[in-house]
């Protein structure tokens, strides 16, 4: 996605959700290195709102594919459940207005804490 030389060093940022003794979602986030991420920030605040306050880097475009899977032992010991429980999983790519890369996601959600719900309105 991110079209960088193999020795091209990412950001990674792993993050789980939820309350201590209850975990939703264990997300994966890969950053392309032009944005400048170190790992240093405060990742306390949205992560979008350091992007753009930060680095200038405004997300435009999300484009999002997801899957019903069953939990392989690192996402089951992540989120709390059993090997094989099912889960829905994330791929989500997310673009600045320039249509560059700027965050390959991936999440893992618990199934029964998350609903997908989707709109569509037909352009006339």
């Amino acid at each position: 996605m991110f079209a960088v030389d193999e020795d091209q060093k990412l950001l990674k940022l792993e993050r789980l959700r939820g309350k201590k003794d209850d975990p939703f979602v264990y997300f994966i986030s890969y950053f392309h290195p032009r944005i400048g991420l170190t790992g240093d920030e405060d990742f306390k605040r949205p992560l979008y709102e350091i992007l753009e306050a930060d680095y200038h880097v405004v997300a435009d475009l999300s484009q999002e594919e997801i899957d019903a899977i069953a939990a392989n032992k690192f996402i089951a010991d992540k989120l709390e459940i059993n090997i094989g429980d099912p889960i829905l999983s994330r791929k989500r790519f997310v673009f600045d207005q320039s249509g560059k890369p700027i965050e390959y996601n991936l999440g893992f959600y618990r199934a029964e804490s998350f609903t997908y719900t989707v709109e569509s309105r037909r352009d006339y």
